[in-house]
């Protein structure tokens, strides 16, 4: 950037938010010091000196590091993409927003960069066949106790229901089109959600249930890495409040992977369900004569299953402190 002289360098003003890192990116150590910024062309990304090893890095992950536009810029233009608009409307669309150009050629080589991010672009011609940019994702917020912002993405839900959402399982019994159930249940939310019910003081959130129905002892940990914890692994650590990190990965992986259909889903049982459930499994789930409620941070279709991923901010029981995502039991059809 020049100054209106054309002749001297100006400092850039915006600071990258980065989240502060937990840890020495060489050595491990907790032992962390900030130790200045480091000026890039369009931001100043805060630097940290360990104690243990000596050693100077900047924070974030590794593969934004040497990037030139921030992580942010590249993470809308992606979603702007996938939303279904063409290469040139969405590069108009981040220049103005953060007043540097951006060209197409850009926005396609970071798309080149990320295919297991952007899974969605297998899809997005046909999607863009059905729903607008502006449509192709419907939102609602919720007023649960807490704002909540529930969404679900409308070409995913049609894909479902054709059975063409996965394209291996595509014919036969391994169809999602056995899944149609799930996208008119996501669909009617907005209709059928007894709200009254989630701001009931009287009732239990499932996140709170007493620690007899489900022993966290007894609970099987297995760690495994695939597209979604990628995906947070990236996003996590380079947006630099807790209150945001949670909404970005949502909205990011809602709109960019192939997979991932609703997002903040809400789900209720009365004390009339519970007491049922309990009759027909034998099992005591508690909260006699009250309703359970809660939401699903994420849900998607994949493998031939539903998955249920929980977004934590705290640690599992075996892991160590830092923000991550946690796969519930799948369930197949």
């Amino acid at each position: 950037m020049l100054s209106r002289a054309g002749d001297v360098p100006q400092v850039p003003k915006r600071l990258s938010s980065i989240k502060p890192p937990e840890r020495c990116t060489y050595c491990n150590s907790t032992r962390l010091v900030k130790k200045g910024t480091r000026k890039k062309k369009l931001e100043r990304v805060p630097l940290y000196r360990c104690r243990a090893c000596g050693r100077t890095f900047a924070a974030g992950p590794l593969a934004i590091r040497n990037k030139t536009y921030p992580l942010p810029e590249i993470l809308e233009a992606l979603t702007l993409y996938n939303r279904g608009n063409t290469l040139e409307d969405t590069a108009r669309k981040i220049s103005s927003r953060y007043g540097h150009r951006v060209a197409p050629s850009t926005i396609s080589r970071w798309l080149s960069e990320h295919p297991a991010l952007t899974s969605y672009r297998r899809l997005r011609a046909r999607g863009r066949q059905l729903f607008s940019p502006a449509r192709v994702i419907r939102a609602q917020k919720l007023y649960h106790r807490q704002v909540y912002e529930f969404a679900y993405h409308r070409a995913k839900l049609a894909f479902l229901r054709d059975g063409t959402l996965d394209d291996k399982r595509s014919a036969g019994a391994g169809s999602t089109a056995r899944f149609s159930a799930l996208a008119d249940f996501l669909e009617a939310i907005p209709t059928i959600c007894p709200h009254d019910l989630f701001r009931r003081e009287d009732g239990a959130r499932g996140s709170q249930l007493d620690s007899s129905f489900i022993d966290p002892a007894r609970l099987i940990v297995i760690e495994k890495q695939n597209i979604a914890t990628e995906t947070a692994a990236l996003i996590v650590p380079a947006v630099g409040t807790n209150y945001e990190r949670h909404p970005k990965l949502q909205r990011f992986m809602l709109a960019n992977d192939s997979v991932t259909v609703a997002i903040e889903v809400p789900i209720w049982l009365t004390a009339n369900d519970i007491q049922a459930l309990e009759a027909e499994h034998g099992i005591v789930i508690g909260s006699a004569g009250k309703s359970i409620t809660g939401h699903i941070d994420f849900v998607q279709v994949r493998n031939g299953s539903v998955h249920i991923l929980d977004y934590n901010q705290t640690p599992a029981p075996t892991s160590r402190s830092h923000s991550s995502l946690f796969m519930r039991s799948p369930f197949p059809a």
